[in-house]
Formats: structure tokens, sequence, C-alpha cells
């Protein structure tokens, strides 16, 4: 008895239809230095939060305050390719 040939994991992914980008319902943002919930009014002036870009232009949400530290994450992020390495969320 033959067995039935495979496909390859590249044929699957060619079957397979493509799943859409799911955006959140509701913009849940948390500051990637220290963690803290941030509502999209602290983003207008007068400014109390701010987005930061890595080299490959995504964009992280940061307080003001932890601007400096938000930098250093993206940096260590940019240089060692990993992901950037977030505080746990808190309101």
């Amino acid at each position: 008895m033959k067995r039935a040939k495979q496909l390859t994991k590249r044929e699957r992914k060619a079957l397979a239809p493509q799943r859409p980008a799911v955006a959140p319902t509701d913009k849940h943002i948390h500051c990637i230095a220290c963690g803290k919930h941030l509502e999209p009014v602290e983003f207008q002036p007068p400014a109390t939060a701010t987005m930061l870009e890595c080299q490959h232009k995504s964009r992280f949400p940061s307080c003001v305050d932890c601007a400096d530290l938000g930098r250093r994450l993206l940096i260590e992020h940019d240089r060692s390719g990993r992901p950037v390495q977030t505080a746990g969320a808190w309101h």
C-alpha cells in the first residue's frame, strides 16, 4: 500500500484562504515603557503621550515621561531583531 503524497508547507499556505487582518474595535493603547493605559485624546495637544517609531517604521505608543526609555527599548529591538520588550499593561 502506497502512502498518499503530502503537500509541502508552501503548497498548504498557497491553498489556504488569506485571513483578513482584524482591526480591534476599541483602541486599547498601553505605553511600551511603563504599561500605563493611554487614551487617544492624550496624543492630541497638549500631548501627554507620543508615538515612537523603530527603524522598520513600526509605531509604538509611549508616555511623554517614558519616551527616553521607550527609545532605548526600540534601539535594542532594532539592534537585536527581537520583539520590543514591552512592560505589562496596567490601568
